[in-house]
């Protein structure tokens, strides 16, 4: 499917455009079932350290709500490369 002009992209689109790049420069893709799932493995173990961080007390509500959200925003990758 064709991509929208750059300017057209919404920020999750961006998002998943750079996160793509990132893994194309070590000559891997999200659209790899495999490749995709190692990353939404990864982005699980990194939540699970970010609620155990709050849970210690070291990042307050609303910086864990702030860092959860650019973690969902990652997950959105493989959906929207599909």
């Amino acid at each position: 499917m064709p991509q929208p002009p750059a300017g057209d992209l919404t920020p999750h689109d961006r998002l998943a455009a750079s996160i793509e790049k990132a893994f194309a420069d070590h000559r891997r893709t999200l659209t790899d079932p495999d490749t995709a799932e190692a990353f939404l493995i990864s982005l699980g173990l990194m939540r699970r350290t970010l609620d155990g961080a709050l849970a210690q007390g070291l990042i307050d509500q609303p910086a864990h709500a702030d860092l959860a959200g650019m973690l969902d925003g990652m997950r959105e990758a493989t959906r929207l490369l599909a």
